[in-house]
């Protein structure tokens, strides 16, 4: 992994923005302070918030408008997959269950798909790169270890599907698993149950039958996402409710798991 570069007082200053933009601090239409009141605030000159102001603005967090100032954008409509990082703890600095709920069910969706175009597509050896990641699997019991070899599998998946689109989402999402990994143990708790529904989907690509790669994939990822939800409830009759309640999801249960 390369090393990260040096964060700037311009990154410190947008990051704060960005996290006040995304949390609801500043609402969509606000107006930001002005420049000069801004660097005022942050204790930096007024060419360090141009810079930060320049990066909200690739993120399509801000709009600079002439006679108008710097408005707060509606991030839902503008911004993209980037500020999933930003989204996923909440300002108590808890999981936000809402943002993870919609990652894993548009994992779910993406990712069954995914497995159905590597079934038709993939070669021999993905099929050997694939297998190396499952038996690596097995008995480990590093959560971390497993959360590393579970990406590295979706990544090869996706290689061997032949679509570069759900890879270049898999990058934009690395750095969600790297700072918060530890927090998402939850998706972890019975591994050698999702290992060995990893080794059904092996046989499925083995044999290019794309629905059954499809189904079982659906099945690991709809398992994960009650998995949280059970978690999430356990969690909230010893805590203050949380503004975004999350529904169990529809689709197969475990008796999918052989289907």
């Amino acid at each position: 992994m390369p090393p990260q570069a040096k964060r700037t007082l311009a990154d410190r200053v947008a990051e704060r923005l960005r996290k006040e933009i995304l949390s609801g601090l500043h609402a969509p239409g606000d107006k930001l302070l002005p420049e000069f009141e801004l660097a005022a605030r942050f204790d930096v000159n007024r060419f360090t918030v141009r810079e930060a102001m320049n990066k909200l603005e690739q993120m399509h967090l801000i709009a600079r408008r002439p006679g108008a100032g710097t408005v707060v954008l509606d991030y839902t409509e503008h911004a993209g997959v980037d500020v999933l990082s930003d989204l996923v703890l909440a300002e108590d600095g808890r999981i936000n269950p809402f943002v993870v709920s919609n990652l894993l069910e548009t994992a779910r969706l993406l990712t069954s798909e995914v497995a159905a175009l590597a079934a038709e597509r993939r070669s021999e050896v993905d099929l050997q790169r694939l297998s190396a990641i499952v038996s690596a699997m097995h008995g480990e019991r590093r959560l971390s270890r497993i959360s590393a070899l579970d990406f590295d599998f979706h990544w090869v998946l996706t290689s061997a599907a032949g679509n570069m689109v759900p890879r270049l989402m898999l990058n934009s999402l690395r750095g969600i698993l790297r700072n918060y990994g530890h927090l998402l143990e939850t998706l972890y708790v019975a591994p050698d149950s999702f290992v060995e529904g990893y080794q059904h989907v092996l046989t499925a690509l083995a044999a290019r039958d794309a629905e059954r790669a499809r189904s079982l994939v659906r099945w690991i990822w709809s398992w994960r996402h009650q998995l949280f939800v059970d978690v999430l409830e356990q969690v909230e009759k010893t805590q203050a409710p949380s503004p975004a309640r999350l529904s169990p999801p529809e689709g197969p249960g475990p008796k999918a798991r052989g289907a």
